[in-house]
């Protein structure tokens, strides 16, 4: 019996019209398929509603990560492909595999002998660095912060030291931290530049790049409860 084959396949960052975030053959195959893995089966509901309209949610076959024992996720979630069916992995946000748990599920994949075949859709982390206009070639993604005040510490001073470097530096924060995150971003020192990207391909996207020192002196929008990506980083030059 032939294997199934296991697609990646994006989901939205933000509400807004699908038609402009994704490619028409992700949601020709998002049509196509029942069985799912998914990081929160309510939050995959709402997503699979906007990919696969015309499928009723209750012929999608849900199957959870554990995030709690990543262990877990492997072999028997990938059943339906190992039975010859094809299924879908998504993440809870943007693309899966990429600072997401569903990396387990894909490496199981390769070791199952099982197809994987990525589609094309946002990622807050790419489209955060394509619109920094920070160094693109080397670059670390930190996920949240520490909230332990020496550990945090420790870090911003490991960023500035890549920073300086060459590396820009990509994190984010629990969207309703967001506005006391940007107050401590502004106590770094003031050469470095700083890249905010909230509500990323929403309409009321919003992107700034711009030096500490200038992020001082400007109005800044409120950021609270808006998912964002936040990069630091020196510009390739100054004009």
């Amino acid at each position: 019996m032939d294997l199934g084959t296991l697609h990646l396949l994006p989901v939205p960052l933000a509400d807004g019209d699908p038609e402009a975030v994704f490619p028409p053959d992700v949601r020709a195959q998002a049509c196509h398929l029942r069985h799912w893995i998914v990081e929160t089966p309510k939050a995959a509901r709402g997503h699979l509603k906007v990919l696969a309209p015309d499928v009723p949610i209750s012929e999608h076959f849900l199957q959870e990560l554990d995030k709690h024992r990543p262990e877990n996720n492997g072999k028997s979630l990938l059943q339906p492909c190992l039975e010859g069916h094809d299924m879908g992995l998504i993440s809870d946000a943007g693309v899966p595999g990429v600072a997401d748990p569903g990396a387990r599920i894909v490496e199981a994949a390769h070791a199952l002998g099982i197809r994987v075949i990525p589609w094309v859709g946002p990622s807050s982390i790419l489209l955060g660095l394509m619109a920094s206009g920070f160094n693109g070639q080397g670059f670390q993604f930190h996920g949240y912060l520490p909230h332990d005040g020496h550990e945090r510490k420790k870090l911003w001073s490991a960023m500035e030291r890549g920073i300086r470097d060459g590396q820009t530096q990509l994190f984010i924060e629990t969207p309703y931290r967001n506005d006391k995150l940007m107050e401590e971003l502004l106590t770094l020192p003031v050469d470095l530049h700083l890249c905010v990207a909230c509500d990323l391909t929403a309409p009321s996207e919003y992107i700034k790049s711009q030096s500490i020192a200038q992020w001082r002196k400007g109005a800044r929008p409120s950021l609270h409860k808006r998912p964002a990506i936040f990069l630091l980083g020196r510009p390739h030059r100054t004009l």
